[in-house]
């Protein structure tokens, strides 16, 4: 169990997936112990940390990233979490392709997710799910697009806006800061 309080031990590098966005994925996924999952974009494996922390023991983590300095940087992220027989890491572009075949979930955080669809289609097994996390509504559009193109069916789409509270003695009321879009969320499932 890591608490989000306790994320600060884990270094940054490129854009990671926060706490609000990854419970998104893990509740509506019903992701849990003895799943097997594959990420493309480990960037500072972040993401990776909760996927292989809900994984537990009885699951696998297959996570792809094409840039070296970025593997390097979740990897590190994933030994500080103790996660490190959980994750396969792997230097390749997930556009040549996944290596696992009848996987549970497959997660897309990489520019032009919606281009590894059909790759992540023969990868699935029945009623597995992808998941894609867009920044802009125009990208969710196409990963849907080429989704149902590709044989899966649209589930869901979302975000999450979270607004943090102060409580005190003189009076309970949101903070004047808050956290608004990071990320859409969208979800297809394979039939």
């Amino acid at each position: 169990m890591i608490p989000a309080f306790e994320w600060k031990k884990f270094k940054r590098g490129p854009q990671v997936v926060l706490p609000k966005d990854a419970g998104l994925l893990l509740g509506y996924a019903g992701l849990g112990e003895g799943d097997r999952i594959a990420e493309a974009g480990s960037g500072s494996g972040w993401l990776t940390v909760f996927l292989a922390n809900v994984a537990g023991e009885k699951g696998k983590v297959y996570s792809y990233e094409r840039r070296e300095d970025f593997l390097e940087l979740a990897k590190k992220n994933i030994v500080k979490a103790g996660f490190e027989n959980r994750v396969e890491f792997k230097l390749k572009d997930a556009a040549q392709g996944f290596d696992e075949k009848d996987l549970d979930c497959i997660v897309l955080d990489c520019g032009d997710s919606h281009l590894l669809l059909a790759n992540a289609f023969g990868s699935l097994r029945k009623n597995g799910l992808c998941a894609g996390f867009m920044p802009n509504a125009e990208q969710v559009n196409a990963f849907v697009t080429e989704g149902e193109k590709q044989g899966f069916e649209h589930w869901l789409s979302l975000e999450s806006i979270v607004r943090e509270w102060l409580a005190r003695e003189r009076g309970t009321r949101p903070k004047n800061v808050g956290l608004t879009h990071t990320s859409f969320l969208t979800l297809l499932k394979k039939p």
